[in-house]
């Protein structure tokens, strides 16, 4: 038995520290009865410490987490089942589960008269407070004597792993004005197709067939063109997420961040179903998330779910990276912007995407609703030259103030692309 004092418990070093003093106090004053009480104040402990340390206990244990993926706010259950199929009975089993702080409270409870044979089965409620990936358990298990003057910890190696992700919004249709370059019943050409001519072509790459090139379109470009071979409508969509730390306030899930993670989400999602070809650009540049024409799958769903689960805020204070990676991409995308706290700069940088002939919308959250101290004049100054300066350039912009829904403010969105 490896270090037997870690075994016992307060009251069973009190035991061991009187039985020593009544001990020497026994054998220097010649007093039998002393001695005796000392002697046994000094076996019990011991006797406690060999039972305990040396039962062999014939622990089952089975763990669940249900359901093992929430959105962000959600509750969910833990559920352990415990059993003992042994010889002898196992004592008093007090037990306590391993629970992020960001799910919940540890849970602990008591199997404090256990048979041979048993069986326990114990839930508790977790929450969903914080966007991420967790881990529950292992389960630890601490038998002690009925006098409670000897524990000995021992624990499971099982574990459960839980999904915390961001809050998805089914979003409506949004009808396009003249047919084009939107979601809804009128499927669009390709965006920046220009005139019949251009309806089957796209820019040269390296590699292409000399024989492909399109010389009425590369005229008309200023640009080498070649005929494409697949179908006109391939839509496309971009979705702009501005991740950065200093765009945004609040705390937890009721944060700006946490707003434009779940509409960055829900657009994306929402385009997949419509057929879309989507790519997502954070602060940091692309999330490289691909889902084309009529090849939407549960695949894409969860690749889009998966990543921005694990996106984390940055530390960048400018949209340049992600800006760049979409103007990078292929021309004639739709693109849809979540937008925190911006100036000035910010939306000229956003601007740089219309040389590839998007259509820009935007999402701009009213940032000062959600944090504990206003932002200063300048700021607020900043933000809405910033809304301006993007309605001016053709941009369908929405303010989104702290307590409308992502589903409301596409609605609004939607009436502001149907009205233009």
């Amino acid at each position: 038995m490896r270090r037997p004092w870690r075994l016992l418990t307060a009251r069973g070093r009190l035991f061991v520290v009187v039985g020593l003093v009544g001990l020497l106090t026994g054998l220097l004053a010649g007093q039998r009865d002393v001695l005796r009480l000392a002697v046994l104040l000094l076996a019990l402990p011991a006797v406690a410490a060999v039972l305990v340390s040396r039962a062999r206990l014939r622990l089952s244990c089975e763990r669940s987490i249900d359901p093992p993926e929430v959105p962000l706010g959600s509750p969910m259950r833990g559920r352990i089942t415990l059993g003992q199929d042994g010889r002898l009975p196992a004592g008093i089993l007090m037990l306590e589960d391993s629970v992020p702080r960001e799910l919940g409270l540890r849970p602990r409870f008591l199997v404090d008269k256990p048979d041979i044979s048993w069986r326990r089965e114990v839930e508790y409620p977790l929450l969903g407070r914080v966007r991420g990936r967790f881990t529950t358990g292992p389960l630890m298990v601490r038998t002690t004597d009925p006098f409670g003057l000897v524990q000995l910890d021992r624990q499971f190696v099982a574990t459960s792993d839980v999904m915390v992700t961001p809050q998805i919004v089914p979003l409506a249709p949004m009808r396009a004005s003249g047919g084009g370059g939107s979601t809804g019943e009128a499927r669009p050409h390709r965006i920046g197709v220009v005139g019949q001519d251009d309806a089957l072509v796209r820019e040269y790459r390296q590699g292409d067939e000399v024989r492909r090139i399109h010389w009425r379109s590369t005229a008309h470009r200023g640009e080498l063109m070649v005929r494409r071979e697949e179908q006109a409508w391939d839509p496309s969509a971009n979705v702009i997420l501005d991740s950065r730390i200093g765009a945004h306030a609040g705390r937890g899930l009721h944060s700006s961040l946490e707003w434009a993670i779940s509409a960055a989400a829900s657009v994306a999602l929402h385009f997949l179903d419509e057929g879309y070809s989507v790519e997502i650009f954070e602060a940091d540049g692309p999330l490289h998330i691909t889902g084309s024409m009529g090849q939407h799958s549960s695949a894409s769903a969860e690749l889009v779910v998966s990543r921005l689960t694990d996106l984390t805020g940055k530390v960048t204070s400018s949209l340049h990276h992600a800006v760049q990676s979409a103007a990078d991409d292929r021309a004639g995308q739709l693109v849809v912007a979540v937008l925190g706290r911006m100036d000035a700069a910010d939306a000229h940088t956003l601007l740089r995407l219309q040389r590839n002939r998007s259509q820009g919308m935007a999402l701009m959250l009213d940032v000062d609703t959600f944090a504990e101290s206003p932002a200063t004049p300048r700021q607020r100054a900043e933000h809405e030259l910033a809304g301006q300066i993007l309605r001016e350039n053709a941009w369908r912009v929405v303010d989104v103030p702290r307590g409308m829904g992502v589903a409301d403010a596409w609605a609004a969105l939607a009436q502001i692309r149907a009205a233009a």
